[in-house]
């Protein structure tokens, strides 16, 4: 037999092994999409699935986008998070009509796309069974994603999609560069950060890559080409600055709410953030109900804590040789882990050191992290132990999902309105329309899920706990001669209400409302309503 006949006859028996493992790579990520689908589905048809006020916030942009002919280009009141995930919600409206479900299933959908994008781009770096593991680990995640990948909160979703979108795009880009990849890739950077800021996270780590992958072999032609489709793809951010007198850059040169203490953001990042994310402790943004949740969990033990730290940094260190092979010998595919590796370096200070560093407790700035699970899968499937892979595989998906049904719901409320609900606000809106008033003074969390859910038959001019994203609400409000207020009891606002309408001799009269207490009929009401 010749050496040609030899050859032949290997690669011949070799195609029934990768049919065979790419058909199961298949059928497992179709399975593993539906069942993350069914997760999303019910943790959205949950108490988990309660709109809150951001939500509502990009349901209205959606609905003013489908009935109105609207075109925001950011979310209302943040000129650095753009629309698309109103502009996506958008269709979806027109043909359903709006609700809470519709509006949440543009986030799952991209979340899947997350999950999908990971898998296949698992499978390029470490084979098949790593990407279904990481394709399991993202179906069922931990609490954390699980119900961040319903929320229509601006982008997040998008974020992840759009990012894992541009790992892959970079990997390709290095290995076969083209004009058609070239500006695929400037697109996906410019979609990017107008979806979100954040994106530097996925950009930096990218451009790196890119550099040290074909160092001096890039052309001025290819960099410009790169550079059109960026501006492309975040035409509408650059417009509305033009237009508007660089909103963006004033948003972002704003002073912090709260003074930045970097060493103390970067302790809190790995102490809480990074646990929250892995399922060992529980989101929330309220530190009484925080400090409440925390010691009744995993993370609430320092030594917790720090053994997962310690095999995160392993798994991400198995790698790290990866870089040297990048900076060595360029675009090579046993390189191309350390695109990974950069971006998981590249979010904690991005994170931990700006003015986001304080939202650790719910740690939605560090998702990008998300990304990074085709590490964790890869240095699993590094293990000697082939048979104990899938147990460990199977135990962590367990965890993710105690973490998840052991989820107390009150601590994904504000502060200030834990007892708001859909079912509440119907009852409240109820009450308010049986009086034919559709105006009223409440918190944020409170009026712009009723201003979504009622389809802005009743308006709400916001009070306490934020700001009136979208004034023609507001200004209805203040003109309006039957307005309502609306708190929920006990709260500073409701007691400084009283004290203004105790200091003016006024006088209202006052209902109870399913969790409510709502004020009517307010004298003297000029003098009580908001100074704007």
């Amino acid at each position: 037999m010749s050496p040609r006949q030899h050859t032949c006859r290997v690669e011949a028996s070799m195609l029934p092994r990768r049919y065979r493992l790419a058909r199961a790579f298949q059928v497992g990520l179709a399975g593993l999409l539906l069942v993350g689908l069914a997760a999303r589905l019910a943790v959205i048809g949950s108490q988990l699935g309660e709109i809150d006020g951001d939500e509502a916030v990009v349901g209205l942009m959606a609905r003013h986008i489908a009935f109105l002919g609207e075109r925001p280009v950011f979310y209302w009141g943040q000129p650095y998070l753009g629309s698309l995930e109103a502009f996506s919600a958008a269709p979806l409206f027109r043909v359903f009509d709006s609700s809470t479900v519709v509006l949440k299933l543009v986030p799952t959908a991209y979340s899947l796309g997350f999950l999908a994008l990971s898998a296949i781009l698992t499978r390029r770096l470490f084979g098949t069974g790593a990407a279904l593991a990481t394709a399991a680990y993202l179906a069922l995640p931990p609490a954390m994603w699980a119900v961040w990948s319903t929320k229509a909160r601006g982008g997040y979703a998008e974020l992840l999609f759009l990012g894992q979108a541009l790992v892959l795009a970079t990997l390709a880009l290095a290995q076969s560069p083209s004009r058609r990849l070239t500006l695929l890739w400037g697109i996906l950077v410019g979609l990017a950060f107008w979806t979100h800021l954040l994106a530097i996270v996925y950009v930096l780590p990218a451009v790196v890559y890119l550099a040290l992958a074909r160092r001096g072999r890039w052309s001025a032609a290819g960099i410009g080409l790169g550079a059109v489709g960026a501006l492309i793809g975040m035409t509408p951010l650059i417009i509305e600055n033009l237009a508007d007198g660089f909103l963006t850059l004033a948003a972002l040169l704003q002073p912090p709410d709260l003074p930045v203490d970097p060493p103390a953001q970067l302790l809190r990042f790995f102490r809480v953030g990074v646990p929250v994310l892995l399922g060992l402790g529980q989101p929330t943004t309220s530190q009484a109900m925080f400090d409440q949740d925390w010691l009744q969990r995993p993370a609430g033990h320092v030594w917790v804590a720090a053994l997962a730290l310690a095999v995160l940094a392993a798994a991400v260190l198995v790698y790290s040789r990866t870089l040297a092979r990048l900076v060595g010998r360029g675009a090579v595919p046993a390189a191309e882990p350390s695109l990974l590796v950069l971006l998981a370096v590249a979010v904690p200070p991005v994170v931990a050191l700006t003015r986001f560093g304080f939202f650790v407790s719910e740690p939605r700035y560090a998702l990008p992290l998300y990304g990074v699970v085709p590490l964790l899968a890869g240095a699993l499937w590094c293990l000697p132990w082939r048979s104990a892979r899938w147990t460990i595989v199977g135990a962590v998906v367990l965890f993710n999902v105690w973490s998840l049904v052991s989820t107390d719901p009150r601590l994904w409320r504000p502060e200030d309105t834990p007892d708001s609900t859909a079912a509440s606000r119907a009852e409240l809106v109820t009450f308010l329309v049986s009086e034919d008033r559709h105006q009223m003074y409440t918190d944020y969390w409170i009026g712009y899920p009723v201003m979504f859910e009622t389809r802005e038959t009743v308006l709400a001019y916001v009070i306490s706990s934020g700001f009136n994203r979208y004034l023609p609400p507001a200004d209805n409000v203040q003109r309006t001669p039957n307005p309502a207020w609306v708190f929920e009891p006990g709260v500073d606002t409701e007691g400084a209400f009283l004290d203004q309408l105790a200091t003016t001799g006024g006088r209202a009269r006052v209902v109870d409302v399913s969790v409510y207490r709502v004020y009517v009929d307010v004298e003297p009401l000029e003098a009580m309503r908001p100074r704007t």
